[in-house]
This record gives C-alpha cells, sequence and structure tokens, in this order.
C-alpha cells in the first residue's frame, strides 16, 4: 500500500515540474533570444529572413533553410522584438515592425497545420533611434 502511494506521489510532483515548466517558459518566452527556445528552435519553430509582408491578407512569408513559407499573422498572435544583439532588453512589438529583410523566428499555433502564427520573435540589429521611439 505504502509502495502504491509513494508511486502515485511520485508520478504527481513528475507531471507538476513537467507541466510548470511549460507554463513558466510560455511567460517568459518574449525574453528568450532569437533561435535559443530549449526545446523549440528549430525543432518546433521556423527560423528564416521575411520575404514579403502582405498588409492586406495579414501573412508574411519567410524564406529557411528549408524553404519558403506562408504565415498568417491574426490578433492573437503575439509579436516580439528581440534586441538581444543590442544588448537592450526585449519589447512587445507589432505587425509594423514585420520589414522584409529582418530575421524572425515564428511559433504556429497549431504545429501540424502550420498556418497560423502563435508569436514572431523579429530580430533587431539596428539602434532604436533609427527605427523610432522604443515600445514599453
Amino acid at each position: 500500500m505504502l509502495k502504491c502511494l509513494m508511486r502515485v506521489v511520485g508520478i504527481g510532483v513528475l507531471l507538476w515540474s513537467v507541466t510548470s515548466y511549460a507554463y513558466g517558459q510560455k511567460a517568459t518566452e518574449m525574453y528568450i533570444p532569437l533561435g535559443q527556445s530549449p526545446g523549440l528552435s528549430d525543432k518546433y519553430t521556423l527560423i528564416g529572413v521575411i520575404e514579403k509582408f502582405n498588409v492586406q491578407e495579414q501573412t508574411i512569408s519567410v524564406v529557411g533553410p528549408s524553404g519558403t513559407r506562408t504565415v498568417k499573422i491574426t490578433n492573437r498572435t503575439k509579436i516580439w522584438l528581440d534586441r538581444s544583439k543590442l544588448k537592450l532588453t526585449n519589447l512587445k512589438g507589432s505587425s509594423t515592425d514585420l520589414k522584409i529583410g529582418r530575421r524572425v523566428e515564428v511559433m504556429h499555433e497549431d504545429y501540424d497545420r502550420k498556418e497560423f502564427a502563435e508569436w514572431v520573435k523579429v530580430q533587431i540589429t539596428e539602434s532604436s533611434t533609427e527605427r523610432g521611439a522604443p515600445r514599453e
């Protein structure tokens, strides 16, 4: 009886620790530099350069190692500005930051369908004075 109880408690602790890590990473994902998300980058995300941004359809075409992929930006899509190359903190961005030629990392809402972006990290390499006042 005691062994069974210990197994149940052990499994519960294991499941709790795994789910808390996932929630913790979601909460802090915007602060992780592009391409460095543990367990996600290059496995479940698309990393490449924006080739096209269709404002009317709200889609971006990203050229990566596996070719070009088009992803829909929705009102649920989080856009973050990765300013780690400038040694600055990352900020929330907007669709106006999705400029052709910028390097991005895209996480899909549904990995199997790959249609809609859950989040997009945009790598910023120029100073904030060149792109306007930073948003907090």
